[in-house]
Order: structure tokens, then C-alpha cells, then sequence
């Protein structure tokens, strides 16, 4: 049987927590939101996880073609305990920075999967946050300690992380598809907001439309923009 080559971290902290793996998308873009997931299993489908008997081929979302996120988005949404989105838009970020917006999606989320129906499951979540952010200047972290671990490309070590990137890529990438038709000629649908060459070109012909994010974009110094 074909195995998921992942870390066993989510069993260091079973029965105790309920560990739960989230992961953004969206970081750097120069249009659109930012998107966070958390997502979390039982210890039952963990252990099909790893050896492989479901969801094959998780992995980061980055390393994945399209089809096979599709595939796995709807195998996570079938198999998962907690599957839990946010989106931080573009107008946040501009306000109060990409890592804040990050900690504001990481807290939306952390308080939906504080929902699921189990006896003090808010006391038990246990977060296994992919990246190495230091939250400690925002007063609103102080909800995160101690129940919060950091893990260094986390979505290739960490199967409820690697999940995670894949809800957070996939819902993004259809929202910037679905918005693409109200900015023709940006080419959205295609660069989902990054920032391609076609994009720049875009931005330089065309100006800046309303979900761009202008603390992204000072280097072109546009000041026409798009309805």
C-alpha cells in the first residue's frame, strides 16, 4: 500500500488536544485576500492518513497541480473533523499588515473550530501553525498561548497542515476566478492575483481596480483605478 511520508506530530499531543493543522494562502499577492484554513482529524483517520489508505497524494498545496487539489479538497471536506476558512481582505491588509491579517484569519479560525461539537473542545484545540511567525507584539496573541506550535514548512512535514494549505489554496483560487469576470483584461483567472508579468503589464495599461492591495502595489504608482 502507497504511504503519505509525514511527520507522526499530530499524535504527540493525542488524546489530550485535539491537534488541528492551519495554513494560509495568499500572502503575496498583489490583488485579492488573504485565505486561512484550519482543518483537523480523528486519530482514526489520521492513521489511514499515514499509511496512505486515504487521501494519497497529500502533500503541500504549492507541489500539487490543480486537479489533484481539486481532488483532495473534496476528499478533506468528506474525511476531516474540522474544516474551518477565513478570508482577510485586501482593505485589511492594507490597514494593518499581511502578518496581522495572518493572526486575524488564524483567531477566525481557531473560534469556528471551537464549535465543534465536543465537551470542552475549546480548552483541548491544539494549533499547528505552518510557518515561523512571531505574533507577541499583538495583544489579540494572548488568545494563541500555549496552545500554539510552529512548524517550518509544516505543509510538507504535517498531514492536518498539508490539508490545511489545500482548503485555503483551492478556496482562494476559486474566488479570484469567480471575481475575474468583473476586472476583464487582468487575467485573474489565470495568475489568481500574483504578480505575474501579464499582471504587471495589466496594472501598468489598465490601473489599479479595487481589490488591489495598495501597500503591494506603491511601486507602480498608479493613480487611475478600476470599478
Amino acid at each position: 500500500m502507497r504511504t503519505n511520508n509525514f511527520e507522526p506530530e499530530e499524535f504527540r499531543f493525542l488524546p489530550d488536544y485535539i491537534p488541528c493543522g492551519i495554513d494560509e494562502a495568499g500572502r503575496g499577492p498583489y490583488a485579492g485576500p488573504l485565505s486561512v484554513a484550519l482543518v483537523s482529524f480523528l486519530p482514526e483517520t489520521l492513521e489511514k492518513i499515514h499509511s496512505g489508505e486515504i487521501l494519497q497524494g497529500l502533500n503541500d498545496s504549492k507541489k500539487l497541480t490543480e486537479s489533484k487539489r481539486e481532488r483532495l479538497f473534496t476528499e478533506i471536506q468528506e474525511t476531516a473533523f474540522t474544516v474551518a476558512h477565513a478570508f482577510l481582505s485586501h482593505t485589511f491588509i492594507d490597514k494593518h499588515g499581511i502578518n496581522r491579517a495572518v493572526l486575524e484569519g488564524i483567531l477566525k479560525c481557531y473560534r469556528k473550530g471551537s464549535s465543534a461539537p465536543i465537551e470542552n473542545t475549546r480548552k483541548n484545540l491544539l494549533l499547528l501553525i505552518d510557518g515561523n511567525y512571531n505574533f507577541s507584539k499583538y495583544k489579540e496573541s494572548e488568545l494563541l498561548k500555549h496552545k500554539s506550535h510552529y512548524y517550518t514548512k509544516g505543509d510538507s512535514r504535517i498531514a492536518s497542515i498539508a490539508a490545511a494549505s489545500i482548503i485555503a489554496k483551492v478556496k482562494r483560487d476559486r474566488f479570484m476566478k469567480t471575481i475575474a469576470s468583473k476586472f476583464p483584461g487582468y487575467g485573474f483567472e489565470s495568475h489568481k492575483g500574483y504578480g505575474s508579468a501579464a499582471h504587471e503589464d495589466a496594472i501598468r495599461n489598465l490601473g489599479m481596480t479595487r481589490i488591489h492591495r495598495r501597500s503591494f502595489t506603491k511601486k507602480f504608482h498608479v493613480s487611475n483605478s478600476s470599478s
